[in-house]
């Protein structure tokens, strides 16, 4: 996950506010990690199965190449959480956005297992396609921070918008990013239910993430940001 996947605080303020936050980081990397192994035992490990053994259900396993590659998105994402948490994260991470993030990464995790697990045809076109937008969209997330981070280490760069890599195509580039990989993760997973994910997340950006963001972004920078907006898709670049 990224500050993207972070509900931002009601308070502006805490952009401004800098801190390890390690304690909570750990929190955060503990479940989700959890979270990605429950999803493998799960998958290919049998636990759906004997978790609908134990409550009287049935459970019909689903294509095994296909809960391999579930299990490989949700590797990867925890992965890029590490990097996300304790290289480009220094702002400080209160305890109630730790544990609301965490709870989310299990909604996540069991949507794509509940969903994709179960769906015992094959890995088809649309399943390639949607690894392919996955890895596209890490890229952009990912990809575009860490462009960010390394700008934002430049003495030059202080006091200065980073409108500059990706986010000249899109203002919040990285948001988009995470729809994108999420969306590709549904088509990986192979039911209609699973875009549940990627349409909450886009609305939360939309409503929530982005409009506070910009008002911290307006009051720091000012005429910068003004400019910037002014010329700069908000979220999907060159349509919104």
């Amino acid at each position: 996950m990224s500050d993207s996947t972070s509900a931002p605080a009601k308070a502006p303020g805490l952009y401004d506010s800098k801190s390890s936050s390690t304690p909570q980081k750990i929190l955060m990397q503990a479940l989700s990690w959890a979270a990605v192994a429950a999803a493998c035992y799960a998958l290919v490990g049998g636990g759906m199965a004997r978790l609908a053994g134990a409550l009287g259900a049935r459970w019909a396993p689903g294509s095994e190449p296909r809960a391999w590659l579930l299990v490989a998105c949700s590797t990867v994402y925890a992965l890029r959480l590490v990097v996300t948490q304790f290289v480009l994260i220094q702002r400080t991470m209160p305890w109630s956005e730790a544990a609301t993030i965490s709870a989310w990464l299990w909604v996540i995790h069991g949507t794509f297992v509940y969903f994709g697990g179960r769906n015992a045809a094959a890995p088809g076109a649309v399943a390639w396609v949607g690894l392919a937008l996955y890895a596209f969209g890490s890229y952009l997330n990912t990809g575009s921070e860490l462009m960010r981070h390394r700008w934002k280490k430049r003495p030059e760069s202080k006091g200065r918008l980073y409108t500059e890599g990706l986010f000249k195509h899109s203002m919040h580039i990285n948001y988009f990013g995470d729809f994108v990989l999420f969306t590709g993760f549904a088509m990986v997973a192979g039911s209609p239910w699973a875009f549940a994910i990627p349409l909450t997340m886009a609305g939360m950006f939309v409503f929530l993430n982005i409009p506070m963001l910009d008002a911290y972004l307006a009051d720091r920078y000012g005429a910068q940001f003004t400019e910037y907006a002014s010329k700069t898709s908000k979220f999907i670049p060159y349509v919104y």
